[in-house]
Parts: C-alpha cells; sequence; structure tokens
C-alpha cells in the first residue's frame, strides 16, 4: 500500500469486521487508501492492530478495535466507542466469516449454530447497531461478503451456504427498505480467494488444482475483493443498490 493518494472517499468513515487478516485487511487498507477513516475490527486485537499500524505507516488513519460480532450487547457498546473515536461510520463491510467443512450428515446442531452466529447473526448485529445514523443522516453504503457456494450449491458447505444464501436475501430486501434514504446495500460474492483461510483448509496441491475450474484460469486475491468493495462503498455506484457483484474469475457466471 503506498501513501494516501487517492480522494473517493475522504471525509468517509468506514468499518471492516474480520479484518484482521486475509480479504478482510485488504479491504481495510484499500478503503485507507481510498481516504476513508477505516475501523479496523477483529475477534483478534493483536491482527487489529497490526493491519491498522500498518495502514497509518502508509500514511492512512486507522484505528483498531477487537469485538465478537455474535455478541451484540459487548459489540454495540465497541461500536459506540468506535464512532466517538472516529466520527459517523458511513460504510460498514460485513466480512467476518466460518466454515465448517464435512458432509451434513458428518455435522451437529452446535457447528450449525456457529456458522449462522458468525455469517448470518453477526451481519444482522453490526447492521442493526449502525444503520438508524445512516439512515438519519441520509447516507450509507453497507456491503456484505457473501459466496459462490450459496449461489451456485457447493458440496460440505451446506450450512455455510445456507447462512450465506440469507445475507444475500437479507441485503436485497433492506436495500429496499433503506433506499429511500440515501442508504445502499449490496453484496460481493466471491469464490476461492487465496487467504491464509484457504492455505489452512486446502492443500497446496488442491489449491495448485482449482485455477482450471475458473474461465480466468486463476484463483482470487484479497486485494480483487478489495478492489470491488472500494467501488461499492464510493459514490461512483451511487445508483447501484441490492445487486451482488460476483468477484469470481468466472466461477459463477449468473443472469
Amino acid at each position: 500500500m503506498t501513501p494516501t493518494t487517492s480522494t473517493r472517499l475522504a471525509g468517509r468513515g468506514a468499518l471492516v469486521t474480520g479484518a484482521g487478516q486475509g480479504v478482510g485487511a485488504a479491504i481495510a487498507r484499500r478503503l485507507a487508501l481510498e481516504g476513508a477513516t477505516v475501523a479496523v475490527l477483529d475477534r483478534d486485537g493483536s491482527t487489529a492492530e497490526e493491519v491498522a499500524r500498518q495502514i497509518r505507516d502508509r500514511g492512512g488513519a486507522a484505528t483498531a478495535f477487537a469485538s465478537d460480532v455474535c455478541k451484540k450487547e459487548t459489540l454495540d457498546k465497541h461500536l459506540a466507542i468506535v464512532q466517538k473515536e472516529i466520527g459517523a461510520l458511513d460504510i460498514v463491510v460485513n466480512n467476518v466469516g466460518r466454515w465448517t467443512i464435512a458432509p451434513f450428515l458428518d455435522t451437529d446442531p452446535a457447528a450449525w449454530q456457529r456458522d449462522l452466529d458468525v455469517n448470518f447473526l453477526g451481519t444482522l448485529n453490526v447492521v442493526h447497531s449502525l444503520l438508524r445514523p445512516m439512515v438519519d443522516r441520509g447516507y450509507g453504503r453497507i456491503v456484505n461478503i457473501v459466496s459462490d457456494s450459496a449461489r451456485t450449491g457447493e458440496p460440505n458447505v451446506a450450512v455455510y451456504a445456507a447462512a450465506k444464501a440469507a445475507v444475500g436475501g437479507f441485503s436485497r430486501a433492506l436495500a429496499k427498505e433503506v433506499g429511500p434514504s440515501g442508504v445502499t446495500v449490496n453484496c460481493v460474492s466471491l469464490s476461492t480467494t487465496v487467504t491464509p483461510g484457504a492455505r489452512s483448509t486446502f492443500t497446496d496441491a488442491q489449491i495448485e488444482r482449482m485455477p482450471k475450474f475458473y474461465p480466468l484460469r486463476r484463483l482470487g486475491t484479497p486485494e480483487d475483493a478489495a478492489n470491488a468493495v472500494a467501488f461499492l462503498a464510493s459514490d461512483d455506484a451511487s445508483w447501484i443498490t441490492g445487486q451482488t457483484l460476483g468477484v469470481n474469475g468466472g466461477y459463477a457466471i449468473l443472469p
């Protein structure tokens, strides 16, 4: 990341969840590069602080917060502190996620609940906490990270796919509710993106074979996702809402 040169998001406050590494960290860095003041939120405060430090070292504005999006009462308190420290949050990116990889018959309700809590209810918690000020100000950009597994179906991640599909449905419905107030709600849908999470899930040999299933013959990078989020978070996308942008190398091509 180079020192901030773009002013597309200047004067905007942004929150990115799950921003301690991977896609979330890339999104936080890109929004700062575009001029936003970024709150880097992660359950692991040390990784969040490292990303915020990287942004500050390169001339951007960022602060780090540790919070669990599944614990709404505590989250609300932390988000109130965030807003006192950096001001209004005009941009909210719900990136945090987790998955259980196993045949559905080999999973149990505890695993289902964890996937639902993080991927779906965590998104509801964050949006519910921050939506009212956006509506009152007449401006907001909400971008939710979803998965192509929710749009095309993938084996062994049934509950994760269901949770991400729920985020998509929530986003489309909410877009119609809050559009008249100047708030847009969109999704970025990812296929396999090379992150620490992906490398801990798949072997190197599996990752090496995967690109043949993608028309563009490569897997995604965190920066690919960050570029799309920065666009949807900006005024360049002011007439786009309720949409899902596939950032997936052509893996899923849907009408």
